[in-house]
């Protein structure tokens, strides 16, 4: 069995990050406060969902164990896309509404950037997936096939299509699981270690997103150059020839 393409030294670090937030950091943040808002705790639900979906899915890719993990990424997947769009809500009415958001202005500031970008993400990385389906379909129906020939050429720019619609889909879901949820975990971390270090902080975790993303995209490549009899290097080229 092919190990996960994600399975390397970014996504141990995200994932530990990722643990480090929720079942670290947070619980003795929250023990220490007088009183809890009771929105706080179905924002923390959301939070936690999204947030551990996103570690599950980056490692439980579809492809994995023949195929047969892609129903848990999928649901996986879903129930974090769900949660997360619940926990963001919740989050800026708590953060705006509820609290002083000026007792903590640039946590404030921050905190609803990163919920922004966990949107942004989520919403391009689920439009990217619908395209991808309905691009497969349109292959699986012969939808290439015009009859005035140059088949060949229509399927390869589908599968192309395809191929990229897939690709924008991870891109987006790591930013989602990096960035937009790591935000909250690397301002809490900057706060630790010194403020100075919040950009440095950022700049490391977006280059774990590239450790995991490059590759799957890589992957994704090298299995269509197989199944078009290529080598890996023509159709990496024939991939950013038709961009």
């Amino acid at each position: 069995m092919k190990k996960p393409p994600t399975l390397n030294i970014s996504w141990a670090l995200s994932a530990a990050l990722c643990f480090w937030f929720l079942f670290l950091h947070a619980p003795v943040f929250l023990f220490r406060k007088d009183h809890i808002e009771p929105l706080l705790y179905a924002h923390l639900v959301g939070v936690y969902a999204v947030y551990l979906a996103c570690v599950h899915n980056a490692i439980i890719t579809p492809s994995l164990f023949g195929g047969a993990a892609k129903p848990f990424h999928v649901w996986g997947g879903r129930i974090g896309l769900v949660f997360g769009v619940v926990g963001f809500v919740l989050g800026f009415y708590l953060t705006w509404f509820v609290y002083d958001p000026m007792e903590d202005s640039t946590f404030s500031i921050a905190i609803t950037i990163g919920g922004l970008s966990q949107m942004q993400a989520e919403f391009c990385g689920y439009r990217s997936i619908q395209r991808y389906k309905a691009t497969k379909l349109l292959i699986e129906q012969g939808g290439y096939d015009s009859g005035d020939g140059g088949t060949r050429e229509k399927l390869f720019a589908l599968e192309d299509e395809l191929d990229r619609h897939l690709t924008d889909h991870v891109k987006w879901m790591l930013n989602l699981f990096v960035m937009a949820c790591g935000i909250p975990a690397i301002i809490r971390l900057a706060e630790m270690i010194g403020t100075a270090s919040i950009f440095p902080l950022i700049a490391t975790t977006y280059c774990l997103g590239l450790g995991m993303e490059r590759p799957i995209r890589a992957r994704i490549q090298r299995k269509r150059a197989m199944e078009r009899g290529l080598d890996y290097g023509e159709e990496a080229e024939l991939a950013a020839a038709n961009k």
